[in-house]
């Protein structure tokens, strides 16, 4: 961790104070039996620390990690890695220091890129349309459910083929070295989505969400949010290792 981000606390520590948080609400709200009336029901607070609440939360600890983006994390990280791994970062950013190798392979690096996307362009639109969905919308759509993966091949390969050519990567071992450059960062982070995933099922379970008007769909967005805004923080703290 960089000095200057030192201050900064992190932030699945924030989220576990958040959980917590959460809990003894949850159970000061059970306690003295608050609810909220909805139509013709009336809606009570679940303590998360009452026997039921327990045993739920034991069964369902693993099984919060579906909703949470942890597969999506991973590419995301490696799309990074390999792109600073490989060196296509640097040669980028100090185009004007590299020697004439450096600068043919990030011509040629440059070029697959292209290739690259207007593959992708064609896969929306030439032909059956492959990564549009079958009523050829986007929402849906191969592209908007894989675009960390479609990213993770667009960056990986264009990288690649500067690595190789310019022998910053010279053999497998390389390669898989520069794939996993970020996994300081990617270790924080997963580790962070996984007290974000248990905060948001804590929220879901224990009813508070509806309590405070939240519908549904308005809670998906804001977990949404909930796990991936630590992403910059823990990037900037890290940055640099």
């Amino acid at each position: 961790m960089n000095r200057r981000s030192r201050w900064l606390l992190h932030p699945a520590v924030i989220y576990l104070i958040l959980l917590i948080l959460i809990i003894l609400i949850s159970w000061i709200g059970s306690v003295i039996e608050i609810k909220h009336s909805s139509g013709n029901t009336d809606l009570a607070i679940r303590s998360a620390l009452g026997a039921s609440g327990v045993r739920w939360a034991v069964r369902s600890a693993a099984d919060c990690l579906r909703n949470a983006p942890i597969g999506n994390a991973i590419m995301l990280f490696l799309t990074i890695g390999v792109f600073k791994g490989c060196g296509a970062q640097r040669a980028l950013l100090n185009y004007k220091s590299l020697s004439p190798k450096e600068r043919t392979s990030l011509h040629l690096g440059l070029i697959v890129l292209i290739v690259c996307i207007v593959v992708v362009i064609l896969g929306l639109f030439a032909g059956s349309r492959l990564l549009l969905s079958v009523t050829g919308r986007l929402h849906g759509s191969p592209l908007f459910d894989g675009f960390i993966f479609l990213l993770l091949l667009t960056v990986a390969v264009p990288s690649l083929v500067y690595g190789f050519s310019s022998d910053n990567i010279r053999n497998l071992n390389d390669c898989m070295n520069a794939f996993a450059s970020m996994a300081v960062q990617m270790t924080h982070f997963i580790i962070t989505l996984l007290l974000a995933a248990q905060l948001i099922q804590v929220i879901e379970y224990t009813n508070l969400y509806q309590f405070v008007g939240l519908s549904a769909n308005a809670f998906r967005y804001i977990a949404f949010i909930v796990y991936w805004l630590p992403l910059p923080v823990i990037m900037y703290m890290y940055r640099g290792l």
